[in-house]
């Protein structure tokens, strides 16, 4: 993909769709369309017409879309012919999570289908001791997290180490942004 565009990543969406094999993309692909997305961002942060905003803020959505259906394809494709190996590092790090999320689900609904209460327990208290480092964005006042201990209360840009499923609800809600801690060399 010489110039990242809409056009070029509709192109490359319908080649991959009505192949039957798995096609190859250049090495650096995700890595371009982020950098497109990123000129688009900054293009609509310097624009100070509202509709050409929201034309941006379109495209932005297309362009996800896009990449979330050619992903789901690939993955489609390459786990059908055993070719998980030729996806790009991205897109196996996508799988990966997929497998293991396949593995979860076959595991608990085995421990509860085998009448297995203890193993269930120990994949609540499990979730319930797993935390998450969230940076917030708005004030937010005191809250309880599903571990029953209090947390707050937050003022925009402080850190927090918070049960995750608490993370999770101030990440959806536009409260906070979950940090992720950069792997060490």
């Amino acid at each position: 993909m010489a110039e990242p565009t809409l056009d070029s990543l509709k192109k490359c969406l319908d080649s991959e769709e009505q192949s039957d094999k798995l096609l190859q993309l250049p090495d650096d692909f995700y890595v371009t369309v982020a950098s497109y997305a990123q000129l688009l961002k900054r293009t609509s942060s310097s624009s100070s017409s509202e509709l050409a905003n929201r034309l941006i803020a379109k495209q932005l959505d297309l362009l996800a879309s896009m990449v979330r259906d050619l992903v789901k394809v690939r993955m489609r494709k390459a786990s059908s012919q055993g070719a998980v190996s030729q996806l790009l590092p991205e897109e196996r790090y996508v799988c990966s999570m997929e497998r293991t999320y396949a593995r979860n689900l076959d595991s608990f609904t085995e421990a509860v289908a085998s009448g297995q209460p203890s193993t269930v327990e120990l994949q609540r208290k499990s979730e319930l001791a797993r935390s998450t480092t969230v940076r917030f964005l708005k004030h937010v006042d005191e809250l309880v997290g599903l571990d029953l201990r209090k947390y707050g209360p937050y003022e925009p840009e402080d850190l927090a180490l918070i049960p995750a499923a608490n993370a999770d609800l101030l990440v959806a809600s536009g409260e906070a942004v979950e940090v992720i801690p950069r792997a060490k060399p």
